[in-house]
């Protein structure tokens, strides 16, 4: 009997080693780093796949790539088998997320609407005019706006605590543990090679974004234990509720990272190591992707990989952009790239 995914990967092979080529390559990356100012830049980016996005004093719009991400995502769903597609959509959804994120706290503050908007990440087709969800005159009105979409049950159902304290927080946090729940169902629906996948790259992504949490929860919000527990994800993978339960109750940081694989110097503050988590998690990521993304064979975990690549692209682009900007050296840049430098 034949196959019909290999199929679908084949043609999702065929998008992206048509598309590899447009990454920025080595050279590029080292013309970068030793730019002397913004204008220097935008030279070096003047004739790459970002140019689009470069303004000619350098800066780059980082909102039009990462739409761009967005476009890649949508485009390969379309190739892969429903299963796996499904994931993939659903991946991609974190931009829509973000952009609903911008709209609220728009709304919130009153912020001005044209400042908004222009910080939107564009994104074709989209569900809504975000100028009309920008004109929403309360948080109530937009989640009138938004209530027949996937998100409105899990926006009214934070209303009541929003309403009570008046903070964004209940809202948004009731977005990403809605986003990330429904990722570990589509993640557990998968099977063989592809849930394989699934686990190995987006499974450790919400272990570590949830480990994450609670740790800012703790440090930063002063969170008591049961609201750390309520407010993060109890099924992540290697880091679900006993590692939230172990955080709440005042587990190091430092012990907790060490079950994920990852070992901090010793010495810093919390909200440092909280950083080079990250960071270390960041570049895992982008190692893990350089390797998959030669294999012969494509499956899930390659498409991924290759998403993961455009992002650490336009994570590293901003890195040299906000560290020239604010007069960092090269070896003081290189030192925060996902790459080698």
């Amino acid at each position: 009997m034949v196959n019909l995914s290999l199929f679908s990967y084949a043609a999702a092979q065929g998008y992206i080693r048509a598309r590899l080529s447009r990454l920025l390559d080595r050279a590029t990356w080292a013309r970068l780093l030793g730019a002397h100012s913004l204008t220097e830049i935008g030279q070096s980016l003047g004739h790459t796949a970002v140019a689009p996005a470069v303004a000619r004093d350098g800066r780059i719009n980082t909102q039009t790539l990462r739409g761009e991400i967005a476009a890649a995502g949508r485009a390969l769903v379309r190739f892969l088998p429903r299963s796996s597609g499904e994931v993939v959509a659903w991946y991609n959804q974190r931009f829509e997320i973000e952009n609903l994120k911008t709209v609220l706290r728009a709304v919130h503050y009153r912020a001005d609407r044209r400042r908004a908007l222009a910080v939107l990440i564009p994104l074709r087709p989209a569900r809504w005019r975000w100028e009309e969800l920008l004109e929403a005159g309360s948080v109530d009105a937009f989640i009138d706006q938004v209530r027949k979409s996937p998100y409105g049950r899990p926006l009214e159902n934070a209303m009541e605590r929003y309403q009570k304290e008046r903070r964004l927080f209940y809202l948004e946090i009731a977005l990403d543990l809605f986003y990330f729940q429904k990722l570990v169902r589509l993640i557990e629906s998968q099977r063989g090679r592809d849930e394989a996948d699934a686990r190995r790259s987006l499974g450790r992504w919400i272990a570590i974004q949830n480990l994450l949490w609670a740790y800012r929860y703790r440090i930063y919000g002063h969170m008591t234990p049961e609201e750390i527990v309520n407010y993060t994800s109890h099924h992540a993978f290697s880091a679900g509720l006993d590692t939230v339960r172990r955080v709440a109750l005042g587990s190091p940081l430092s012990v907790e990272a060490e079950r994920l694989g990852f070992r901090i110097p010793p010495g810093l503050r919390e909200g440092e190591a909280l950083t080079q988590i990250e960071i270390l998690a960041e570049r895992e990521r982008f190692r893990y992707a350089t390797t998959a993304i030669r294999r012969p064979l494509f499956q899930l975990g390659e498409v991924l990989a290759y998403l993961w690549l455009l992002e650490s692209e336009v994570r590293d682009l901003t890195v040299i952009v906000e560290g020239k900007s604010t007069g960092f050296s090269a070896a003081e840049i290189g030192s925060r790239l996902l790459r080698a430098a």
